[in-house]
């Protein structure tokens, strides 16, 4: 029978403990180490019996510590854990945060594949080029990331599979000063969990106002404010993009809008207006997709989701910023109703749009809660998040976010919190000349350009709904947001991919 629930979040895990030393004393079914390349034994073993039995696993292994490399074995009753696993770093002069994150990740899917309920990681602190809050936070937050699993309507799910316990051996340090560091950790890979439960949800149960009622109940509990807009305020707004794209559907349009105020809130502070993209299934409308692979569309309310869980987890951060978040909520499906090409929607602001494609839907929603924001809230920073392109993960791959915007300042903040969470993205330009392709004879613009430089139009096109002056910035999470193919570092599906990288900007801010 089907198990657990979508909106939980919960990654099961009830301990997650600091401890001084190496780990080396420490029973547990899955314990584990650091080698970097070109190293004779793993920088995180420091008792002598250990290092030694590691060393010759290592070499009979042909261990090299590569990035990515990984070596598991059982101890066989010689030492307290059951089985230890080595992770390779790469070359030490290459290491980052996301080289931790990842191979962390890939131990905490380990952990779920040999059922390891009491897991460790030797952190060994002041080996890294990071401090020991960072690290642990990264180590943490990778091996929770890589553990996750979604198994609700898997009949065969077992109970246990995942990781109960996770320590820290954090060497001399005081592992009281990581307490705070790591209760934040768990908070986040909750909300982390819950984007990703959402996503990983079939559509036919999660539909707008299904997401709608979700998100009311998960705000009420982490005391953030919600509204929500209907089809007839939406109507009388004039929010002719979310309307137009919902036309097809027997769902109709709703905009979530969230709002977290802190108690010492002062305008003086800076104002973040988050906009999620949240198009539940995307047949693509009468510009119908291809079957193969349409099943994965419904990982197109990704960013939608992502907004959900960074607003849910800003309270129990205590984050010192005044934060909204607009979850645009339609289904875009073909009908006798639905938007044809040809016809033109007039968005929020007034600029009238030609639709070339119904596939291009994202942008018309985008278009309405950009402008919207922009006239209503004032925001001091505004970024959306939208699996919008199959262009950028032409031009970038299937595991990285491309960013836009009109503020330089504001797209460097966001490309050094995701350097810092592990979270790969990488600057594309809007070059003005482009915008040519978006130009319509009978409309302000259209909604599709050629097929060249794809991501770039839809930035562009994006652009066109941003008042002059608000700093703006678009991630387009098409790649990594949901994988069709499982990793070493990560399971195929949602990955909550921009929560860790946006809280962490929006920390910074405060």
């Amino acid at each position: 029978m089907p198990k657990g629930s979508s909106t939980a979040g919960s990654s099961g895990l009830t301990l997650l403990t600091p401890i001084r030393g190496d780990l080396s004393d420490q029973k547990a079914d899955l314990i584990l180490h650091f080698q970097y390349e070109g190293e004779a034994a793993p920088t995180t073993v420091a008792d002598a019996k250990l290092r030694t039995t590691v060393s010759k696993v290592l070499k009979l292994d042909g261990f090299e510590g590569k990035a990515d490399s990984a070596v598991l074995w059982h101890a066989n009753g010689d030492h307290p854990a059951s089985r230890y696993l080595v992770m390779g770093l790469g070359k030490k002069d290459e290491f980052s945060p996301e080289v931790l994150h990842r191979a962390c990740a890939v131990a905490g899917s380990r952990a779920v594949g040999i059922k390891a309920r009491r897991a460790g990681i030797a952190l060994a602190p002041g080996r890294w080029r990071l401090g020991p809050s960072e690290a642990a936070r990264i180590a943490a937050g990778g091996f929770l990331h890589g553990s996750y699993r979604f198994d609700k309507y898997l009949s065969s799910a077992q109970e246990g599979a995942q990781p109960q316990e996770l320590f820290l051996g954090v060497g001399r340090m005081d592992p009281r000063k990581l307490q705070t560091v790591l209760q934040e950790v768990k908070t986040v890979d909750t909300v982390v969990r819950l984007a990703r439960d959402l996503v990983s949800e079939h559509p036919g149960y999660l539909h707008p106002m299904k997401m709608a009622e979700i998100a009311r109940a998960e705000a009420k509990k982490a005391r953030v404010k919600c509204r929500l807009i209907r089809e007839a305020e939406l109507k009388r707004l004039g929010m002719g993009g979310m309307l137009g794209v919902a036309r097809g559907s027997e769902h109709p349009a709703v905009l979530i809008h969230l709002h977290y105020a802190p108690r010492s809130h002062s305008r003086k502070k800076q104002r973040v207006v988050l906009v999620g993209k949240g198009v539940t299934f995307d047949t693509g409308g009468i510009s119908l997709k291809q079957a193969d692979g349409m099943e994965a569309m419904k990982a197109d309310m990704s960013g939608a989701a992502a907004v959900l869980a960074i607003l849910l987890a800003l309270p129990a951060l205590k984050v010192p910023v005044e934060v909204h978040g607009l979850l645009l909520m339609v289904e875009n499906m073909p009908d006798g109703r639905a938007i044809r090409p040809g016809d033109i929607l007039r968005i929020y602001n007034g600029k009238t749009v030609e639709i070339k494609s119904t596939d291009a839907e994202g942008r018309l929603i985008l278009a309405d809660g950009l402008s919207w924001a922009c006239k209503t809230l004032r925001p001091d920073a505004l970024i959306d998040l939208a699996t919008l392109t199959g262009a950028c993960m032409v031009a970038l791959g299937p595991g990285c976010t491309g960013v836009m915007g009109n503020d330089e300042r504001l797209v460097k903040r966001v490309l050094d919190a995701a350097a810092e969470a592990g979270e790969r993205m990488w600057q594309l330009p809007l070059f003005p000349e482009y915008r040519e392709h978006i130009r319509s004879d009978v409309a302000d613009v259209k909604n599709s350009g050629i097929r060249y430089g794809g991501a770039i139009t839809a930035g562009l096109f994006l652009r066109e709904f941003v008042d002059p002056g608000v700093p703006w910035v678009h991630l387009d999470i098409a790649g990594p947001a949901y994988f069709e193919n499982s990793y070493t570092y990560a399971p195929k599906g949602a990955t909550g991919h921009g929560v860790r990288t946006l809280l962490g900007l929006i920390r910074s801010l405060g």
